[in-house]
């Protein structure tokens, strides 16, 4: 940052300071955010004529109808433009480096790896007072979409803006999304890959990030009671019965089974194919498990004995998902809100979340639930799934 820019960006935080701004607050795993940032070295480097970059931005502006795109990232506290389109070639030029607390894209480090979508930014609480400092100079409209290392941190935002207030539907967010992985997957092409360090004295955890894909948890209503009242060979008979054939239904859909624990099921889509139509296959296997466990039912109860009943819960969000030694497993907060998903939900049926619903087609059938409690997650918006 030269002289010039620096007094006029020094300016205007004082300004917004006055005015009573507060920047976002800064997240606990910072140090380490940096340090991942660091060993990708992108802050330093130009990618602006890199043919492999360079397209991306003007791809999104087409494809949001947003006259402005950029791609940001954040060090500690300065946000560097890399590639932006749509901007003269001034503005171009002073916001190659920008304060870190004057920026829209600083609220997305700290959204939970969540797109961010700011309709007005004079109005919004987070930059009204920015905008205001600004004397006009600040975009009305914005929406950023985070750019997420393969360890899972968040290096900076692939984000558009408009000069007029506005909204942005799912399918151009979803867009933004793909586009901001793309960047990290081309990322990628730059590093030589790390020779692997076998160490047999701990447990090897290796994972990549995945910013969208659908997570299944299932299991059985009153299984405890079961296990009180059927002889343990033969209720893991029945169990191993049900797991085989969920295996199946997986398999079919072109899901990722991940693991069974007790009696409930796990299994995802989107990993690690990034392009599937994860959240609608997910939503189908889950149909065909419901029906799959009835069927079973009617079998036992021709023998006199109790029908099994299964509960489901589906979740979309962003994941880390990878081996821990020989094993396949998930982590984050989307895996956990599956979880509590399926335990709030009901009897034989498929109980799925807000952002799952986006993902689905208008001729869907879903059962409005007004804020359910899931535990340690508050109240959410959730839905029953009738048909798809």
């Amino acid at each position: 940052m030269n002289i010039i820019q620096k007094k006029i960006w020094d300016y205007m935080s004082k300004k917004a300071d006055d005015l009573g701004h507060q920047p976002a607050p800064i997240l606990e795993n910072e140090q380490e955010r940096l340090q991942d940032l660091e060993s990708l070295g992108i802050v330093k480097e130009d990618i602006r004529k890199d043919q492999r970059f360079s397209s991306l931005p003007r791809l999104a502006s087409y494809l949001t109808s947003c006259p402005q795109a950029w791609i940001n990232i954040i060090d500690k506290d300065t946000q560097h433009c890399k590639i932006d389109y749509g901007q003269n070639s001034v503005l171009s030029y002073m916001s190659r480096e920008i304060p870190r607390g004057l920026t829209a894209c600083q609220h997305v480090v700290n959204n939970n790896c969540e797109p961010l979508v700011i309709e007005d930014c004079t109005v919004d609480e987070r930059t009204k007072l920015v905008a205001e400092a600004s004397g006009g100079g600040f975009p009305r409209f914005y929406a950023g979409s985070p750019i997420v290392s393969k360890n899972g941190f968040i290096l900076g935002t692939f984000c558009v803006m408009d000069e007029e207030p506005r909204s942005i539907s799912h399918e151009q967010l979803e867009g933004l999304r793909l586009l901001a992985d793309q960047f990290v997957e081309l990322l990628d092409t730059r590093q030589v890959e790390a020779p692997s360090v076998n160490n047999d004295d701990k447990l090897a955890v290796n994972g990549d990030y995945y910013s969208s894909a659908s997570i299944l948890f299932a299991d059985f209503v009153g299984f405890t009671q079961k296990t009180e009242e059927i002889q343990p060979g033969e209720l893991l008979e029945i169990l191993s019965s049900y797991f085989n054939g969920f295996d199946q239904i997986m398999e079919r859909f072109g899901l990722k089974k991940v693991k069974t624990i007790g009696d409930a099921y796990m299994a995802i889509g989107g990993v690690p194919d990034k392009n599937s139509d994860h959240a609608v296959q997910v939503c189908k296997a889950a149909q065909e498990m419901i029906k799959y466990v009835n069927g079973m039912g009617v079998q036992q109860e021709a023998l006199g004995k109790d029908s099994w009943k299964l509960r489901v819960g589906i979740n979309t969000g962003p994941v880390i998902a990878g081996n821990t030694g020989d094993n396949f497993d998930i982590w984050g907060d989307a895996v956990n809100v599956a979880a509590r998903l399926e335990s709030s939900g009901e009897e034989g049926k498929i109980q799925i979340s807000d952002k799952t619903k986006q993902f689905l087609s208008e001729n869907a059938k879903v059962t409005f639930r007004e804020k359910v409690h899931l535990k340690n997650k508050g109240e959410m918006d959730t839905f029953f799934l009738e048909k798809i």
